[in-house]
């Protein structure tokens, strides 16, 4: 069984008891650097995970016989690995566990609810931004070339009245959330592992 578990949006404390279990009790562990180095007391084998998905895949399948779990931040099949897993793998052998996602997760801290939320990103892509600022409540996973600054540019150009939410390296010690309108995100540093929440002013 392949099993896919979300650890939270970063720091271990998050991990479900489900998951806990599932990585305690696997022969391979697989993951990006960051959530290999998070696993603590695992005697098993730990393989980094980067860009190479089509070895990844083939290791899978060559070692059928050993439990693996694969790990990703936040909620596998919320703009993560889960989606290209579903894809490649037959769905009898693989078993996904939820984690909190860093869209929860920011939105428990600023105490917004997550009703009739719209949820994009701008991962290697450039949004539709009429579409996506006509909603009233929006979280966007971003990346280094669409982030929090281009985003607010896109409000502006818009005059569009918005409140932006900007979550950093969340629920880790670096930590930091940046609430305020568009202008004064541009007037920023740079911003890092970003998610963006942008919301009506009313």
């Amino acid at each position: 069984m392949i099993n896919v578990i979300g650890l939270g949006p970063g720091n271990i404390d998050y991990i479900t008891k489900l998951g806990e279990k599932m990585i305690q009790n696997s022969d391979v562990v697989i993951g990006g650097k960051r959530n290999l180095e998070s696993i603590k007391n695992f005697d098993g084998e730990k393989i980094e995970l980067s860009s190479n998905l089509k070895e990844i895949l083939q290791y899978i399948n060559n070692n059928k016989h050993k439990q693996i779990s694969i790990l990703a931040s936040g909620d596998p099949l919320m703009y993560g690995i889960g989606r290209y897993l579903t894809k490649n793998i037959d769905k009898d052998n693989l078993n996904i566990v939820s984690g909190i996602s860093s869209l929860q997760y920011i939105f428990s801290k600023v105490h917004i609810d997550m009703n009739d939320l719209y949820i994009t990103s701008s991962h290697g892509k450039t949004p539709d931004f009429d579409y996506v600022l006509s909603h009233k409540k929006v979280c966007m996973v971003t990346d280094k070339i669409i982030g929090p600054k281009e985003i607010s540019k896109q409000i502006l150009d818009r005059n569009l009245e918005k409140t932006v939410i900007v979550g950093e390296n969340l629920s880790y010690d670096n930590e930091r959330i940046t609430i305020g309108n568009p202008e004064d995100i541009l007037n920023c540093d740079d911003f890092d592992m970003c998610v963006v929440v942008i919301l009506d002013k009313n």
